[in-house]
């Protein structure tokens, strides 16, 4: 019963983010939305993007290279883990609006 009423509150939240997911794949070119789709599949828990988390990947949670950490902060192009292939962003990217 009590899982029931979680999921009831959270269904809306849900069904919102969808809509923007859907609406936000419109923006974004076709290959770049195949991949993210293969790596997200692949990924065993489902994340396809995940930000450096103490100089390591947050997938994997293998080392980061500075040098490579630089690149990704700079934001310029799409950076990919060596070991587990999910797209790694800046932690601060969440504080960035859209």
């Amino acid at each position: 019963a009590e899982l029931g009423g979680i999921v009831a509150d959270t269904e809306k939240g849900e069904l919102e983010l969808i809509d923007k997911s859907k609406e936000a794949m419109t923006h974004v070119e076709e290959r770049l939305l195949t991949a993210y789709s293969r790596i997200r599949r692949n990924a065993r828990n489902g994340l396809a993007v995940v930000a450096i988390e103490r100089d390591a990947c947050g997938g994997c949670f293998n080392h980061i290279p500075p040098q490579r950490q630089m690149d990704i902060r700079l934001r310029k192009k799409i950076t990919v883990c060596e070991h587990c292939g999910r797209i790694l962003v800046d932690p601060e990217i969440n504080l960035v609006e859209a």
